[in-house]
């Protein structure tokens, strides 16, 4: 899988934030805390990128916590811990790195964080399940292939530990006011979502209902929650950014389009400067819990 821009990930992060859900957060915090009531809970985040997952878990989580952060991401796994460390800090916790480990210690709690490089793509069965007590992942299942969630699926049922699989999108993309040729925007979009991301041809905006699918196929209980990104008039970058990425997708997928995609950004463009776009990014979230 292709790396991405830790820039792009900062930005995204408050959104994932407010869009995640809380029903499931809590269903999985306590299924964890059920299963493992008086040791460290040890979590594998599955391409973990800039540990987003363990700034908006460990705090719900509470208590001692292990985390492992897998990616393929070289670049990003290297920075993590000190991205960490530095989040930490800002909130009153002392922080300590040494290598590609990062301690935290809130005064009530110890989480550790370790990174690992890995080819998900390739060796997901690598993995040890019985090294953790549940499975985390954010914004990744849309990047994989049918073929890989059949899988994981597999995978994840064998190891009898629940898994929290958030933000995951499922092309709903939604620009009020409507405009002239926003059909072929998304259109555009969506067969872009289709391209392989390193795991062969991507499932795209389907994945968690795939994922769904190949796990109750396995019997294993399900729960899915919506957790869409709201973009406010009062976000003016973000909505550039969401607008300048649709324009270079379509003008990929469309190049005979290219006067029309520009009149679109050009629309968008004025309603942005003048506080009267938002934009609703749709995403769903996964709650697994398989038979221990």
């Amino acid at each position: 899988m292709s790396g991405f821009d830790a820039d792009w990930l900062a930005q995204r992060e408050p959104f994932d934030l407010a869009a995640r859900s809380r029903l499931l957060e809590q269903a999985f915090a306590a299924e964890l805390v059920r299963n493992r009531p008086h040791a460290a809970i040890r979590l594998a985040d599955l391409g973990g990128g800039t540990a987003a997952n363990f700034r908006a878990l460990a705090p719900q989580l509470g208590g001692d916590q292990q985390w492992l952060l897998l990616d393929h991401d070289e670049q990003l796994l290297a920075d993590a811990p000190a991205r960490i460390a530095r989040w930490a800090r800002a909130r009153g916790w002392e922080a300590r790195v040494a290598g590609q480990r990062c301690e935290v210690l809130t005064g009530a709690a110890r989480w550790e964080l370790s990174t690992r490089q890995i080819d998900l793509a390739r060796s997901l069965e690598s993995l040890e399940p019985g090294a953790f007590d549940g499975i985390v992942t954010t914004a990744f299942l849309d990047l994989v292939s049918l073929g890989w969630l059949e899988r994981f699926a597999r995978w994840l049922v064998g190891s009898g530990k629940p898994l929290l699989a958030t933000l995951t999108v499922d092309g709903v993309r939604r620009w009020h006011p409507e405009a002239i040729d926003d059909d072929l925007i998304e259109r555009a979009f969506l067969l872009h979502q289709g391209g392989d991301k390193g795991f062969g041809d991507s499932v795209g905006p389907g994945a968690a209902a795939a994922l769904a699918q190949c796990l109750e196929t396995l019997r294993c209980p399900v729960r899915l929650e919506r957790s869409d990104w709201q973009i406010g008039a009062a976000e003016p970058a973000m909505l550039a950014r969401m607008a300048d990425e649709a324009v270079e997708v379509a003008r990929q997928v469309a190049p005979d389009a290219q006067a029309r995609i520009a009149g679109w950004r050009m629309t968008r463009a004025a309603q942005i400067d003048a506080a009267q776009a938002s934009l609703l990014i749709g995403h769903i979230d996964l709650l697994a819990v398989p038979d221990r």
